[in-house]
């Protein structure tokens, strides 16, 4: 067995097509048939069912294909660990990042690490925080910047970056424009605009109205920050956000909530056994450092 029968059996599997597959593998379709039953006479069984012009991956199959990544993902790591005893810093990051991180301090961190080592690929995706443990569970991620924290994940470990009270963010013609604080028993009647639920922030607002037996009036769900204050600059409707999603935002006011627990926290989160790139490691010092000097928030 040859590492290229891996990728190659990976690329099928993935593709669920051996026309896509010797396509992407730049190979011709003769060849990736001739590699996979290769592969297939000497694990002793078949690994793709054959049903006309498609194909199904078989129970067999399916089992390899966890061992065949995990082979690959260790063999990278390896050759990531060894190509560090020499001081270099090369191939991909895989980064998750939270939905609005575009108004953060990351891109300029990320802009700052390109500069310094432009060599390094990165890839980022925007994910939710069960996503991003699922891409680190399973190796498709390096690291992860989340917010509204903790992981459910025991196999997790986290290194905080922020933490921010929420505020009420409020237009010119609602009553409480230009008030500076409120209980949360006063907002339990007030018409509100939140996240969808099930997200973190939602939990977070409905988790603090019922700790004092009130349940907050949701009349719209959005799942856009910005639409969210668009709505709310000419409503008298409200959100409660982080606070630095109002900076710069004209129209809105934000007025502070007599709730401590009506906080997020942002954080880097690592899986807890994988080995760690310099790569990785060094964007995280820098991501530390930018919140530390700079600020201790983000947009919502």
């Amino acid at each position: 067995m040859e590492l290229r029968h891996l990728h190659y059996f990976l690329k099928i599997a993935e593709t669920s097509s051996f026309t896509q597959a010797a396509a992407a593998l730049r190979v011709t379709q003769p060849t990736l048939s001739h590699q996979i039953k290769q592969l297939e006479q000497e694990i002793g069984t078949p690994l793709f069912d054959r049903v006309g012009r498609s194909i199904q991956i078989t129970e067999a199959g399916r089992i390899f294909r966890s061992h065949a990544q995990r082979a690959l993902r260790e063999l990278e790591s390896g050759l990531a660990t060894v190509t560090e005893l020499d001081g270099l810093m090369h191939g991909q990051l895989r980064i998750g990042v939270f939905r609005s991180f575009g108004n953060s301090l990351l891109p300029a961190v990320l802009a700052e690490f390109y500069r310094a080592h432009p060599q390094v690929c990165i890839s980022i995706q925007q994910m939710s925080l069960a996503d991003m443990e699922h891409g680190l569970l399973n190796g498709d991620l390096d690291l992860a910047i989340t917010t509204y924290l903790p992981a459910t994940s025991d196999r997790m470990v986290s290194e905080e970056l922020f933490t921010e009270p929420l505020v009420l963010a409020v237009g010119e013609q609602h009553e409480l424009h230009g008030h500076g604080l409120i209980r949360p028993e006063r907002l339990a009647g007030m018409p509100l605009i939140l996240r969808p639920t099930g997200t973190p922030s939602r939990q977070l607002v409905e988790n603090c109205f019922a700790a004092r037996g009130l349940a907050p009036r949701i009349v719209m769900e959005m799942s856009s920050g910005e639409a969210t204050l668009a709505t709310i600059r000419c409503s008298r409707l409200a959100t409660i956000c982080a606070g630095r999603a109002l900076d710069g935002v004209p129209g809105i006011a934000r007025v502070r909530i007599d709730a401590p627990e009506l906080r997020r926290s942002g954080a880097i989160l690592w899986h807890r056994d994988r080995h760690r790139s310099t790569a990785a490691v060094v964007l995280a010092q820098m991501a530390k450092r930018a919140y530390a000097q700079g600020s201790a928030g983000e947009s919502v």
